[in-house]
């Protein structure tokens, strides 16, 4: 149509399935909703939980504190962990801090904006800022472009918004979505984390979404009104406490098997909005029917 009208649409002819068939419709498609949301809930919860263990354990200090305290053991830390903590906090530059725990630049901590081999023109995934996620480890979408000018990560890193007001408003990814040894690229304006040995690379991730570190990023953004970002040379002035190998290895042993739990709903989801959505139209058309979407569905959970 050369151009469209309340009338002429009004008069376009369309199939109406019958009552039964419309509520049959509507139960396939809620199922794969409900899947959907429940992956959802499940990520949200799994995500709160790690990185609740994550500030109990290297923010807050609680199990020292505890164990200055005189308990004996610490709820979600393993005994052997727990009975070699230090017994007390002493001062640092960054204020009370376990004993023996070393305090460090998160530039010496971590490799900030690690090099990466991805050559020019080579198609490789790609994560835009749009779908960079604000709560959530996970990103969406992404998807295959030939490689240009933008920061270059792999599975294990974690990327920062660094430009207002992606920044501000959380957008924070952990990369868990490549391939065995692929790399992806993304906006120049990303920071990308990668811990040193002997912290794991949730480590990163986790650190990245405590307040403390938001607000220290912020604080150092520097430009033109509308475009502030902060320099990947900031991440010379933040620093941490960076725990023994045991602590570091017994909350990667705790943490990553949450984080594959969420991917895999991620990619499960993925999946279910890809059927649900190709469905919706030929149910609605009758060239699919109920029993045959059914079918699908289960073949897909």
């Amino acid at each position: 149509m050369p151009n469209l009208n309340t009338s002429i649409l009004a008069a376009l002819p369309f199939l109406m399935p019958p009552l039964d068939e419309q509520r049959a419709i509507a139960s396939v498609l809620g199922e794969l909703d409900d899947k959907i949301e429940q992956n959802r809930r499940t990520a949200q919860a799994l995500e709160k939980l790690a990185r609740a263990i994550f500030r109990a354990w290297f923010v807050d200090f609680e199990p020292v504190k505890a164990k200055a305290a005189g308990a004996t053991h610490f709820p979600s830390m393993p005994q052997p962990v727990f009975d070699a903590l230090p017994t007390r906090l002493v001062d640092s530059a960054i204020g009370p801090v376990p004993e023996g725990w070393e305090v460090k630049r998160l530039s010496d901590a971590f490799e900030v904006n690690p090099k990466r081999a991805l050559g020019k023109g080579m198609v490789a995934p790609y994560l835009d800022m749009k779908n960079m996620p604000t709560t959530g480890h996970a990103p969406d979408f992404w998807t295959e472009r030939a490689f240009g000018s933008g920061m270059k990560f792999q599975n294990g890193d974690t990327l920062v918004a660094r430009i207002t007001p992606c920044l501000e408003n959380g957008k924070t990814a952990f990369v868990d979505f490549l391939a065995d040894n692929e790399i992806g690229w993304g906006s120049t304006e990303y920071i990308v984390l990668c811990p040193r040995t002997p912290l794991p690379p949730v480590f990163a991730y986790c650190l990245a979404r405590t307040q403390e570190f938001r607000e220290f990023a912020i604080q150092n953004m520097s430009g033109s009104s509308g475009r502030q970002r902060v320099p990947a040379t900031a991440m010379d002035h933040y620093q941490l406490a960076v725990p023994p190998e045991d602590a570091a290895v017994a909350f990667a042993s705790i943490a990553e098997p949450m984080f594959d739990s969420i991917r895999s709903g991620v990619n499960e989801s993925r999946k279910l909005a890809e059927m649900r959505d190709y469905l919706l139209p030929k149910l609605l058309s009758g060239q699919i029917r109920v029993r045959d979407a059914e079918r699908a569905s289960v073949t897909v959970a």
